[in-house]
């Protein structure tokens, strides 16, 4: 099983994916991601709502 999390599908005009074997191993690479090159900081990605609407945006294949 594969945890993937796109950038698009959370409304940020972005092609980024990010993909992980597990959803830790996945949202490290997203939250790097959205640190980098969205500016995001720890306090806005640890959020409550942001959290229910990146778990939301999750798609496991």
């Amino acid at each position: 099983m594969t945890y993937n999390l796109a950038c698009k599908d959370t409304g940020i005009d972005c092609p980024f994916v990010a993909q992980g074997k597990t959803m830790d191993e996945m949202m490290e690479v997203a939250v790097k991601h959205a640190k980098e090159k969205h500016g995001y900081t720890d306090e806005q990605l640890n959020d409550p709502k942001m959290q229910k609407e990146i778990k939301a945006a999750v798609k496991e294949e």
